[in-house]
Parts: C-alpha cells; sequence; structure tokens
C-alpha cells in the first residue's frame, strides 16, 4: 500500500428531502467532517454530482462516513437528518474498488439523531471507493487483501514517512502506537530501502523475457511495511522510506526484509529475505548529538545479503541496500525543543529572551502562567527580563517541567477533549504534522513524544505550528484568545463582532460567510498586545521576532519543495483552480503561485465606458467610509493612527483633511495581485520600512496603529474624475515583500496591475480628497455594522462626486 491509495466519496444526490422553507422547499447542503457540496437552491431532489478524497492514513483508518444534510440559508440552517456508511460493512461483498464495475451508488436513509423536533425525510446516493493513482491495476482481490490487513492489524499510533520526502514512500502499520509509558519507548529507527542487486532472472509464462516485477515486506515485531512494485528489473530502486518506534520489550526482535515478485494473478511469489536483530541496526546508526538531524542526514548505509528461496536455481547473489539511523528516546524530545526553539529564534544567536520564548509556548497551546514561564529563566539565576535561555536550558527546564506534572496530572485534557485548569506546557486537539485527531485526550509527555516522532522525518515541519491554514486549531489557543477579547470588550459571536471567526458577507451572493482564523493570525494578535507599548523592550522583541518569522517563512514558501504545500493550500481554501493562467506544475514554489496571474476574463471591469465608476483594487474583505473620523470611531481603533502617521507626510496629509477612506483587506486564499482603482497618472512609489504585526480586523481594532507601524508603499495617482488618490499598499504579519509592477510616472486605467504581495494577509487603503466620491450604498450599511463586505477586483464600489 502507498501513499497513493485514497479513499474517494461521490456525495451525487438527495431524493424526498423534507421542505424547510415557506415556499415549500429547501436549500440543501450536504456535509461531513472533511468535506461539503454547494448549496442547491430551492430543491427538494439536489443533484450536486460532488466529491471528495481523502488520503488513507495508516494511523487513523476510518470505518464509518457520517453525512448530515441541512437547509441553509442567509441567516443560518435547518436540520434535515443524518446517515452513515459503515465501510466494512458496506464492502463485505469485496467490490472496494472505486473504479470496479460492481461497486455501485447506494442510498442512505437519512434519519433524525438530533434531540430537535425536525422532519426528517428521504435519502442521500453516495459511492464510495478506494483508489490507487499508482497501481491503477489492482485486482478486487488485491483491495480485499489490502483492507483485511488494514483492518487486521487494527492500525493506529505514528505515521509512516512522508510523502513529500520521495514521490512515493514506503507505507506501513502499527498495532500500538500510542504508548502505555514513555519509558516503554527504547527509540525511534528510521530506514530507507535503496535498492537491490542481481535478483534472479524469472522467465515469464511465455518464457521470451524476464517476470520480474519486485518489492520488499518490512517487518518488525507488530508493524508491516511495503514499497511499491518495480516493473521488470533485477535491479529494482525504490529510495523509499519508513520508520518505526522500538520498544524495551523488542531490543531483541529482528528486522526481516523479504523480496517479493508481484503477480497480478497468482500470488505474490517470495523470492528472497534476511533478516537483522535490530541491536545491530542500533549499533551502527545510534545518533548521539543533540542537534535535529534532517531525514536525510547521519544515515548508515548497509548493505544485506539476501537469502534466495531457490538458491540452487541460479547463480546469482542478491543484495538490498539500505540506509539507517536510530534516536535514542531521550534524544528525541530534545531534539525537538531544540528544533522548535530554532524557529522563534528571531535574531538566530541560539538563545531566546522571554518574548520569543512565550511566543513560542503559544504555539503549541501553552497555558502557562507568567509566574511559571518566569522560572525556566530564575532557577537557572537569571532574569526573564534581561537574560536569554540556551537551547539546551530550555529544553532542560521543559522536561523537569513535564516531570513534575506528570506527578499531580498526566492529563491536559478530560475525556471529551476539553482542557483541564491546570497549567500545561502543550495542548493541541489534531496533530498538525500527521492530523492524528483527539492528542488532546492523551498525557502531554505523550503529545509531545508523537510530536517528536512525526517531526522527526523533517525537523521543518515544526513550523506548520506556526503557519496553520491547513492545521486544526487548539483549545488552549481558543482559551487565551478569549483573554484577549475579555480584556478588550469584545463582544459574542455576532455581525459586527470581533469575533474569534471573522464573518463577512458575500456581495454577489447575500450569504454571510465565516472567515477561518489561521493560526500564525492567532499569534499575531498575541504578540500585537504585548507590543501594545512599542517603545518597551518586550515591543521591540516582538517586532523582531515578527520580522523574524516573516523573513523565514518567505524564504520557506521561495525554496522549490514548498511546492508540496500548494496542493493542500488549493483543498483546504477550495480555491478554483480553472481560473489560474499558468499550470499548476510550472510553478517552482509556492510563492509563485501565491502570486498567480488569473485567465483573462476571470475577473472583469465593472462599467469599462465609465470611469467615474470606482473600482476594488483587489480581491478582498473591504470597509468604506465617508469620512476619516467615522472610521476610526467604528473601525480603526489605534491610539496614535493619523493620516500623516499613515503616509509618513504631513503636507500630504492635508490635502486629505475631511476626505473619504476605503479599507481592502486580503486574506491568504485571496488573489493577491492588486489593481489600479481610477484612471490617472501614476507617481513615484514611496516605500516606508515597518513592522509586520496582523491587518487581521482584530487587530485593527485594537490600541495599536497597525497601519501606521507596518511596512507599506505608498503611490498617487492624479485623477481626472476622482482628484488626488492615495493608493496605501501595507504588508502584514508572513507578507515578505511587497512587489510593484506598475510603471511610474505613467497613465494608469482602472484595472491595470499595479503590484503583488508575497506570502500572507495583506491590506490596500485607498484616500480621496473631501467631497471627491461617494461609496456605495450597501457598502456603507455594512460598514456602520463593523460587517466587511466580500468583493472581487473589478467591482464597482463607489462613484466620482461630480
Amino acid at each position: 500500500m502507498t501513499d497513493e491509495i485514497k479513499l474517494r466519496v461521490d456525495i451525487i444526490s438527495g431524493k424526498d428531502l423534507a421542505p424547510k422553507d415557506r415556499n415549500g422547499f429547501s436549500d440543501p447542503v450536504s456535509m461531513n467532517n472533511v468535506h461539503q457540496t454547494q448549496v442547491v437552491p430551492k430543491s427538494l431532489n439536489p443533484q450536486w454530482d460532488d466529491w471528495f478524497e481523502y488520503n488513507i492514513a495508516l494511523d487513523n483508518v476510518p470505518t464509518a462516513i457520517h453525512f448530515t444534510c441541512w437547509d441553509k440559508d442567509m441567516f443560518g440552517k435547518d436540520y434535515m437528518g443524518e446517515a452513515h456508511i459503515a465501510l466494512n460493512d458496506n464492502w463485505e461483498a469485496g467490490h472496494i474498488g472505486y473504479n470496479d464495475p460492481q461497486n455501485k451508488p447506494i442510498h442512505l436513509p437519512l434519519q433524525n439523531l438530533s434531540k430537535q423536533n425536525e422532519v426528517v425525510t428521504g435519502y442521500l446516493v453516495v459511492k464510495v471507493g478506494l483508489i490507487d493513482l499508482e497501481n491503477q491495476f489492482l485486482e478486487a482481490k488485491e483491495w480485499r487483501d489490502i483492507w483485511k490487513r488494514i483492518h487486521r492489524l487494527k492500525i493506529s499510533g505514528s505515521p509512516t514517512a512522508s510523502p513529500s520526502d520521495y514521490d512515493q514512500s514506503v507505507q506501513g502499520s502499527r498495532t500500538d502506537g500510542t504508548f502505555k509509558s514513555s519509558v516503554d519507548l527504547l527509540g525511534l529507527t528510521f530506514l530507507e530501502i535503496v535498492s537491490a542487486q542481481d535478483l534472479p532472472p524469472e522467465k515469464n509464462a511465455s518464457r521470451t523475457g524476464i517476470d520480474m516485477d519486485p518489492f520488499v515486506v518490512v517487518s518488525f515485531s507488530k508493524q508491516t511495511f511495503r514499497t511499491r512494485v518495480i516493473p521488470n528489473s533485477l535491479n529494482p530502486l525504490w529510495k523509499e522510506r519508513l520508520y518505526f518506534a522500538v520498544k524495551n520489550v523488542e531490543s531483541n526482535y529482528s528486522v526481516k526484509f523479504t523480496v517479493y515478485d508481484w503477480d497480478k494473478i497468482t500470488n505474490n511469489d517470495l523470492i528472497a529475505t534476511v533478516s537483522v536483530p535490530i541491536q545491530n541496526l542500533i549499533q551502527m546508526a545510534s545518533s548521539s548529538t543533540l542537534r535535529p538531524k534532517d531525514a536525510e542526514d547521519d544515515m548508515t548505509p548497509i548493505t544485506l545479503d539476501l537469502e534466495l528461496k531457490t538458491s540452487q536455481k541460479y547463480d546469482v547473489k542478491p543484495k538490498l541496500f539500505i540506509k539507517t539511523r536510530f534516536v535514542p528516546y531521550n534524544l528525541l524530545r530534545i531534539q525537538f525543543w531544540h528544533a522548535l526553539s530554532k524557529v522563534y529564534d528571531s535574531d538566530e544567536n541560539g538563545v531566546l529572551n522571554y518574548v520569543e520564548l512565550t511566543t513560542m509556548l503559544s504555539s503549541i497551546g501553552s497555558s502557562l502562567s507568567q509566574s511559571s514561564i518566569e522560572k525556566f529563566f530564575t532557577s537557572r539565576g537569571k532574569n526573564p527580563r534581561t537574560d536569554e535561555l540556551t537551547f539546551d536550558e530550555l529544553a532542560a527546564g521543559l522536561e523537569a517541567h513535564l516531570r513534575e506534572s506528570e506527578k499531580s496530572t498526566n492529563r491536559p485534557a478530560d475525556n471529551n477533549g476539553e482542557e483541564l485548569d491546570n497549567e500545561h506546557i502543550i495542548f493541541i486537539k489534531d496533530c498538525p504534522i500527521c492530523k492524528r485527531p483527539e492528542l488532546g485526550k492523551l498525557p502531554e509527555t505523550e503529545i509531545i513524544t508523537h510530536i517528536a516522532i512525526c517531526a522527526s522525518t523533517d525537523w521543518a515541519s515544526v513550523d506548520k505550528f506556526l503557519v496553520g491554514d491547513f492545521v486544526t486549531e487548539s483549545q488552549a489557543q481558543r482559551k487565551w484568545l478569549a483573554r484577549i477579547i475579555t480584556k478588550v470588550g469584545y463582544g459574542g459571536y455576532k455581525i459586527g463582532a470581533n469575533n474569534a471567526n471573522i464573518i463577512v458577507q458575500d456581495r454577489t451572493t447575500g450569504e454571510l460567510v465565516e472567515e477561518k482564523m489561521p493560526t500564525y493570525i492567532k499569534l499575531g494578535i498575541r504578540l500585537l498586545y504585548r507590543g501594545v507599548k512599542p517603545s518597551g523592550i518586550e515591543g521591540n522583541s516582538t517586532r523582531r521576532l515578527l520580522e523574524s518569522l516573516s523573513y523565514k517563512q518567505g524564504k520557506k514558501f521561495d525554496d522549490p519543495t514548498s511546492v508540496r504545500d500548494i496542493k493542500p493550500f488549493i483543498d483546504f481554501h477550495k480555491l478554483n483552480v480553472d481560473e489560474i493562467l499558468d499550470p499548476l506544475n510550472s510553478f517552482k514554489n509556492f510563492n509563485e503561485f501565491f502570486y498567480r496571474k488569473l485567465k483573462p476574463g476571470a475577473r472583469k471591469l465593472d462599467s469599462p465606458n465609465n470611469p467615474r465608476v470606482l473600482v476594488s483594487p483587489a480581491d478582498c474583505r473591504m470597509m468604506a467610509f465617508p469620512t476619516i473620523d467615522e472610521a476610526t470611531n467604528i473601525w480603526i481603533k489605534g491610539q496614535n493612527f493619523s493620516i500623516e502617521t499613515l503616509l509618513g507626510d504631513a503636507v500630504a496629509a492635508q490635502t486629505f483633511t475631511g476626505g473619504s477612506l476605503g479599507i481592502f483587506r486580503l486574506a491568504p486564499q485571496d488573489y493577491h495581485r492588486f489593481h489600479i482603482p481610477v484612471n490617472g497618472i501614476l507617481s513615484e512609489p514611496k516605500p516606508i520600512a515597518g513592522a509586520y504585526y496582523t491587518v487581521n480586523p482584530m487587530a485593527i481594532r485594537s490600541e495599536l496603529d497597525v497601519y501606521g507601524e507596518n511596512k507599506r508603499t505608498i503611490s498617487y495617482i492624479n485623477s481626472q474624475q476622482f482628484g488626488n488618490v492615495a493608493f496605501v499598499a501595507i504588508g502584514a504579519m508572513m507578507v515578505g515583500s511587497i512587489i510593484l509592477t506598475s510603471k511610474p510616472r505613467s497613465e494608469v486605467k482602472r484595472f491595470d496591475e499595479h503590484g503583488y504581495f508575497a506570502f500572507g494577509g495583506s491590506t490596500v487603503i485607498l484616500l480621496f480628497q473631501k467631497g471627491k466620491m461617494k461609496w456605495d450604498v450597501d457598502i456603507l450599511a455594512n460598514s456602520e455594522q463593523a460587517l466587511e463586505t466580500l468583493v472581487r477586483v473589478g467591482m464597482g464600489v463607489g462613484l466620482a462626486a461630480s
């Protein structure tokens, strides 16, 4: 079984659903925990023809799929019933492959499983099956064998190697990856199955050629792994990786390597085998350094002589080439703390100050109090306000705290996964690397051990705690965010409130849309409140840390290996790839994809023959205010905000006294090129260096002058219709650069490209002179309620006053 095996689910249609609206119809949508169909308006028999694919992870094999059907309206949704399909029961007949002609769509009756007194009728039509993108010729028998093997081993625990390491990775199974106690673990063994040489030249059925399609099965204790099949080769090259934990009770076991010849019709044939005591591998490949090693580093090459099943038949001496590395348990978590510390070491001096440490702990859901964090310093005779901790000192302190906390309690969460009141170093609901759910129910030491094992295949992956567009948020992070909300008097979950999740109105459909807040934005908000007094020592540290994190993220997404992040990003945000100009495989890194161009016609200019129409400069969430005073009363709460500070020019600021203001906020999933909003003559740009605070609405409504503090570039457009217009492009947390593509001192027209932002959220502010323009009424009405309006570039948002 390979990384390419996926569970495909087709949500085809609904039949005879219950009416929920006054018109006798419903607007049904079907969803589960990983996918949601589109809404079909005014229908009791919706035809969705939607589908999704789910990677089969051996540590989290699904046994059932649950569907919930809702009638979705602008201001809420009504329950229409639930259905589920048990995969084992459904596949009992053996038709598991999605492309199996005998795998037919099934009808799932909807049931009322809620406590609500709702009428539920009808059924869903769905189809479920497995797909192997590499071995598309798998027979029904092979699919049954795979499925039986998975469930016979009751796979759970740590995942296998990341598919990003190679095009294909060895897949494995674990029987009890969640250890009863951390002391049960001896260490972690990494193996790379590199190649084999001089395999026996088995003849095909017609005796006209060689029939050898080898693959390797690796077995240790109750864990089994299999490489992909290499067709027609006596010297196959796999270069596939796996890793497994070794317990103390398994220290006398052996690792067995078996080479099979894959056969489409009959059973696979045993070719050769070799067993190696695990102690031999440990002695040859133990790692003793505290420095985190990448998966490619420090692996010891080993050549194994294979023993043929029928040695008399062939005059060959087959060999198996592997690489291996062993990391003792006592070093595994230490290496993890070192790797995580390195991410937050903003000045890269090998030590962490108080702000850097607090930020690092926040990223993993820590609820340690200020006094507990200060104790890491004071226990070593250091001042938390002026001194710093080395990585070794910090790792030792964190491990000591874990040992102490284990004496009082070993569970950071209750049976419902909810956070307990006691302090803890880490709390996350799901693993941000392998996505394993319900980690919050494990003891803290086991959470860290699990994540350390996941991260140890690629220590760069520890930054997934920070860049979290595609990670699950922790309960602890919501808790500290709630403390911030309480501190500044934010309202509840309603329109215009400063919610943890932002609500905006889509101008095209009128629907209220909930915008998820990424982990790094939440982290930015915490840092922002730490930096409210910018002149202090902590304010300076916060600035340095945000700048460092933005620089590091920009560097990461400029790296060619970052292309692996493109597809998960598309899937998570459900981006429309059909409108992207260049093929996805043409992007050399994630950043190139991030500031992607769109196909002609993907966005259109409103009123192309009327230059009096002001158009949106970006795909964004916008606010508009007739006067700057109204903007500061309703939205911009920074104590020191002023147009003079924003523009960095007192004379230019006077031009816009009494004028109007528009705020156009780009979220990470948006098209990140910005365009000219009015016709006119473009000035030379004026760049202003600054900080990297988040421009999230919760940040803008804080005491800090985010717009006036952040890095920005200012241009002016002298427009015949709108007068002098200021165009301010503002970078934000994780935005590494603001690039202008327009030509200064030239005539520009509405919808012309002006530039783009690299990765992250960002904002454009437009300033207009007094009496020169009027915003559209619907946008003003939303802005009065502190509700952002979702608009697209080129969409008309206002008119020239005369």
